[in-house]
C-alpha cells in the first residue's frame, strides 16, 4: 500500500512539471481526465484487466488526440471561411475531413483487436459505445455553434469605357 501511494504521489509530481502552460491545452488535459473517470466508472472493471485497459487505453486516448487536434484545425479554417467558402477551400476542408475520418476508423478497428485481447469482447463493445456516446456529444456541441456554409460572393466586375 505504501508503494502505491509513493508511486502516485512521484507520477503526480512528474506529471505537474510536464503539464501544458497553455489554457487550451490544460483544459485538454482536464477533459481528458475528466473522461477517463467517466470510462472507468462505466466500465466496471477490475484487477489485471483494469490495469491492462488503462494502459492501452491511455495509449488509445493517446493516438485519438492527434486527430482530434487536426478536426480542431480544420474546424478553425472551417471558421474562419464559412461565410465566404469557395469551391476551393471547401475541397480542401472535405478531403481532410474524410482523411481524418478514414484515419480514425482505421485505428479504431486496429484497438478493437488489441482490448478484444486484454477483455471479453462485450467489455470491448461497452467501451466503444461510452466513447462513441461521448464523441457524439462533442460533436453536437460543436455542431449547434458552426453555421452553415455559405458560398463565397463573387465581386461584381466594374466595366471600363
Amino acid at each position: 500500500m505504501l508503494k502505491k501511494i509513493i508511486a502516485g504521489t512521484v507520477l503526480t509530481a512528474v506529471s505537474l512539471f510536464a503539464l501544458p502552460n497553455n489554457e487550451v491545452s490544460l483544459m485538454m488535459v482536464n477533459k481528458a481526465v475528466e473522461k477517463k473517470v467517466i470510462v472507468l466508472a462505466n466500465m466496471g472493471l477490475s484487477g489485471e484487466t483494469k490495469d491492462q485497459f488503462g494502459t492501452l487505453y491511455d495509449e488509445y486516448q493517446q493516438k485519438l488526440m492527434k486527430h482530434r487536434m487536426t478536426e480542431l484545425e480544420l474546424i478553425n479554417n472551417y471558421a474562419l471561411n464559412f461565410n465566404n467558402m469557395t469551391d476551393e477551400n471547401a475541397n480542401k476542408i472535405i478531403t481532410q475531413w474524410a482523411t481524418v475520418e478514414d484515419a480514425e476508423r482505421v485505428l479504431k478497428k486496429d484497438y478493437m483487436a488489441k482490448f478484444k485481447k486484454v477483455m471479453p469482447s462485450v467489455d470491448v463493445i461497452r467501451y466503444f459505445q461510452i466513447e462513441n456516446r461521448l464523441q457524439l456529444m462533442k460533436e453536437l456541441q460543436t455542431a449547434s455553434v458552426l453555421p452553415l456554409a455559405q458560398p463565397s460572393v463573387a465581386e461584381p466586375i466594374e466595366m471600363k469605357n
